[in-house]
């Protein structure tokens, strides 16, 4: 393994061990056996660290009592796709840009690329290591928090007000489509987006249909998503 792989793998066994409040050498061997993908994109290419194999490690994770799938370990079509338009319509900077779900934080690295002041958030404390070390990996600043959009729905309005927010497939259940829907309004500034990558799960279907009333919704096809931009009425 070269030794800036086995640098970065001591880095992120130190953070996980620390958020999950166990020692190192009790961390699943699955989690801390990463690769470091490139992504090109229009602007660059930028990398993201993630476990290398996901199916072993949601099997592995499946097994602990208490532990949450890792669906966050898997760099999803909806992410690939937000990050695209990120690329392509980069926020300025100093533009308030807010990431839930962030999982690997694809779409936060390409936001910060372009000068965003990026928050990016997520549930998972595993998700919230590997995403602060993708930031770290393409030398770009950012703020990463654990933070769900359901349980700690007013710490994260606390603290906005953001000119774009994020969001890529974190709408698999239809609690999580009721809950943003709770939670966006409160989120944007008054001239502010909400950029949504969904692979039309049931939960933003729900979304979607009850946005409508509360944002003018306009949205793009992917060959594996949808990206719908929502703006305030």
């Amino acid at each position: 393994m070269p030794d800036a792989l086995i640098a970065l793998q001591t880095s992120l066994s130190e953070r996980l061990a620390e958020l999950r409040g166990v020692a190192a050498e009790e961390l699943p061997a699955e989690l801390l056996d990463i690769a470091v993908r490139p992504v090109d994109l229009p602007g660059g290419r930028v990398y993201i660290v993630r476990p290398a194999d996901f199916e072993a490690l949601r099997d592995e994770e499946g097994m602990a009592p208490g532990q949450p799938l890792p669906y966050w370990a898997r760099l999803w079509p909806s992410a690939s796709l937000l990050a695209l338009e990120l690329a392509g319509r980069p926020p300025g900077p100093g533009t308030r840009v807010l990431e839930l779900g962030c999982g690997l934080g694809l779409p936060s690295v390409v936001a910060a690329r372009g000068g965003a002041a990026v928050t990016a958030s997520d549930g998972h404390t595993d998700a919230v290591a590997f995403a602060a070390h993708n930031l770290a990996l393409n030398e770009l600043e950012g703020t990463v928090v654990i933070a769900d959009m359901t349980d700690d729905a007013d710490a994260l309005v606390e603290r906005g007000p953001f000119d774009l927010v994020l969001a890529a497939d974190v709408l698999y259940t239809v609690s999580n489509g009721d809950a943003m829907l709770r939670l966006a309004p409160r989120l944007l500034e008054p001239n502010g987006e909400l950029w949504l990558a969904d692979p039309d799960r049931a939960g933003g279907r729900r979304f979607l249909a009850a946005a409508r009333s509360l944002f003018h919704v306009r949205t793009k096809d992917g060959d594996e998503a949808k990206l719908h931009t929502l703006k305030p009425r």
